[in-house]
């Protein structure tokens, strides 16, 4: 996730931001760039969504379900103030939309999720979430 602004800059494989971006060892890190910070989604390549939730944006990351809706379903019912995050990482988002690619990628020609997430310094907290009963597993990233 990087500056829209700045998703030009980004030359996955072609440079070094794909190496950085591999090196990540927890589920979120902050990679430094002069036109902005780069939040690298570490873990495994997973499904990717955003969505909206009463107590703020989070990004969603697929591990299982049965269907897309019902992981959007246990995503949003779940009270994650009841939960411990298993991560949480300062990250300074600047007033303006992300674009949420994939590391590999050109950021010039990649498929690009856009997110605008609230600006300034946020904490970042990362909760895994699981659901038995309806087959579900996810992360969830909430700004």
């Amino acid at each position: 996730m990087l500056p829209l602004s700045a998703r030009t800059a980004w030359k996955g494989v072609w440079s070094g931001d794909y190496r950085e971006a591999c090196a990540v060892k927890d589920r979120l890190e902050s990679l430094v760039r002069p036109w902005g910070d780069v939040l690298v989604l570490g873990d495994e390549p997973m499904r990717t969504g955003v969505l909206f939730r009463p107590d703020g944006p989070c990004l969603i990351r697929w591990r299982y379900a049965p269907d897309e809706a019902c992981m959007i379903e246990v995503a949003l019912e779940t009270d994650v103030d009841r939960l411990v995050p298993v991560e949480s990482l300062m990250f300074d988002v600047k007033d303006e939309p992300y674009a949420i690619i994939d590391s590999g990628d050109d950021g010039g020609r990649a498929e690009v999720l856009e997110f605008k997430p609230p600006a300034g310094q946020r904490l970042v907290r990362t909760y895994e979430i699981q659901d038995d009963a309806k087959q579900v597993a996810l992360l969830l990233h909430r700004f």
